[in-house]
């Protein structure tokens, strides 16, 4: 018998100082999960009293129905049986908005909060030094999913809070609606548990569940379009289909979220004790004997190094203007369920409604492309602590060269990104319409002074304060707020002003300003060199 085979005999052995390893993680990760679950459910306390004021009326809701049936519509919210049930329910409106945009915020928390406590431990050698403890080889692992199903827990419960100042539904409807994330976030938990198993670094290992969740948005995307089976090939889509606050409610599809879960755990667990540690199940692909010619740089390496995220956010964002050009040609029929009070809202600055869409769009897509940007320098902060970058280090590069290539890399990668998801929605939603496809062209182009603000900041973030990896992420998180949901939650003028996108102007819906475009350019000039100083003037931090 094989040792590997003894370790799975003795199921107990290999759990062995589960409840030690808890508590450190739980320790460990306590901001992470406080800022996570207070974002997720503090957002959505946000949104339940304006949903509520908003839409007061049956006759509010019914109009507002007439808007939300289309197929492209549907891809982007959720199945039809919530839009029957809008007039009856204020409730099944804000779950037809919310679940779907919810749902992914909590998969993304539990992607990165499984791979951080699994694949990224492993490759800084924290769980090395943990294992040389008598501890059992499934413990960590087990111990990170526990972490993992208490989170979701809380976090459904207070969703659950959330929502009970909905009106419609039932008793059990709050429960339903947070329960339903919480099958969300143990799923792409145990799902994350085996990507952490196949691959041998984190960064990978967070792709491939990133890749996931993509993969199941898209399959709920397309079968709430169809009402056809492919919503039931999405985590996502089983809680879409308990059907939260609507007469058809129901909680069954939880239970394969609940299977899957299970089912991924165990594979997890198997995988685990049949792999060296600080290996992956697939073996990494032979490297070349030599580098090629043009890899003679410190800037060429990390190009390299970010090549998988560059396509992973050109494929991305592709996909997404295509999606939201498909609801852009579809505009003139969308105005045609609006109220007058509605198309006065959308109509800003006196423009058509398709110029109004456009714009929205087309800073969504900027701001997911800027996202890229921040992935990009937050590789540039992982390989500094987990000591790859030591290595380049001690070659005669300049900060500049390294880690300051992690700049112009995170530029691109933003720039790029979104110039081709601004292609994309021009060729899906201009339909031979030249002047809309010029429009949007140009709108695309205008979005580009604020992603450099933004991604200059989070690089000056990274040069002076390394350790504060949450500002990133809190800059990226409120310019979403602002972009997507600013207008929705009345925010003052001036928090909507600490966002770079908010000094654009609203094309081609209205004239966008050349002057706040120089401006914005020097301002990330401005942060550039400033980040630069910085990375001059403090240590590496090399593990």
């Amino acid at each position: 018998m094989t040792a590997a085979a003894a370790e799975i005999e003795n199921g107990l052995g290999t759990l062995a100082g589960t409840g030690k390893i808890l508590r450190f993680q739980l320790r460990r990760s306590r901001l992470f999960l406080f800022w996570w679950i207070a974002g997720i459910a503090g957002f959505t306390w946000m949104v339940v009293p304006v949903i509520t004021e908003q839409y007061q009326t049956e006759a509010e809701r019914a109009g507002f129905a007439a808007t939300m049936s289309s197929p492209a519509m549907l891809s982007m919210s959720g199945p039809v049986e919530y839009v029957h049930a809008y007039a009856e329910s204020v409730g099944a409106l804000f779950s037809h908005r919310m679940l779907l945009w919810t749902c992914a915020m909590t998969a993304v928390m539990f992607v990165l909060l499984v791979t951080r406590l699994t694949r990224a431990d492993e490759e800084t050698s924290r769980s090395e030094v943990i294992r040389s403890l008598p501890i059992g080889r499934r413990a960590d692992l087990a111990s990170a999913l526990l972490v993992s199903v208490g989170a979701a827990v809380v976090l459904g419960g207070l969703l659950a809070l959330a929502a009970t100042g909905l009106d419609g539904g039932d008793g059990a409807s709050p429960l339903l609606f947070g329960a339903a994330h919480t099958a969300v976030g143990i799923v792409f938990a145990g799902l994350t548990a085996i990507a952490a198993q196949l691959s041998e670094n984190a960064s990978t290992s967070t792709g491939y569940g990133l890749a996931a969740l993509g993969a199941s948005v898209l399959f709920a995307g397309a079968g709430n379009a169809e009402g056809n089976w492919a919503t039931w090939l999405s985590p996502v889509g089983w809680s879409q289909l308990t059907y939260v606050y609507t007469p058809q409610e129901r909680w069954w599809p939880l239970l394969v979220s609940l299977a899957v879960a299970v089912g991924s755990v165990l594979v997890a667990f198997a995988m685990v004790s049949r792999r060296d540690f600080g290996q992956g199940m697939m073996a990494a692909r032979r490297g070349r004997a030599t580098a090629k010619p043009g890899l003679k740089s410190a800037t060429a390496l990390t190009f390299r190094l970010t090549r998988g995220l560059i396509w992973t956010g050109v494929i991305t964002l592709v996909l997404l203007g295509m999606a939201y050009g498909s609801v852009l040609g579809g505009a003139d029929d969308f105005a045609d369920g609006l109220s007058a009070a509605q198309k006065e809202i959308l109509d800003r600055g006196g423009s058509d409604l398709k110029a109004s869409f456009a714009t929205t769009f087309i800073s969504i897509n900027a701001i997911v492309a800027a996202l890229f940007g921040v992935l990009v320098v937050g590789r540039g902060r992982k390989e500094e602590t987990v000591g790859r970058g030591e290595l380049v280090a001690a070659a005669p590069v300049t900060r500049g060269g390294w880690p300051g290539s992690y700049l112009p890399a995170a530029l691109f990668t933003a720039t790029a990104t979104n110039l081709v998801g601004g292609l994309g929605l021009a060729a899906s939603g201009a339909s031979g319409d030249g002047d809309l496809f010029g429009k949007i062209a140009i709108g695309t182009l205008v979005q580009l002074p604020a992603i450099w603000v933004l991604i200059a900041f989070v690089f000056a973030a990274f040069a002076w304060l390394p350790r504060a990896g949450w500002l990133r992420w809190l800059a990226w998180t409120w310019t979403l707020l602002v972009v997507y949901f600013g207008a929705l939650l009345d925010l003052p003028e001036w928090a909507m002003a600490i966002s770079p996108f908010d000094h654009l102007g609203n094309y081609p819906a209205e004239d966008f300003s050349a002057a706040a475009l120089v401006v914005l350019t020097v301002i990330a000039a401005a942060l550039a060199a400033f980040g630069h100083l910085g990375l001059r003037r403090r240590n590496l931090s090399f593990n």
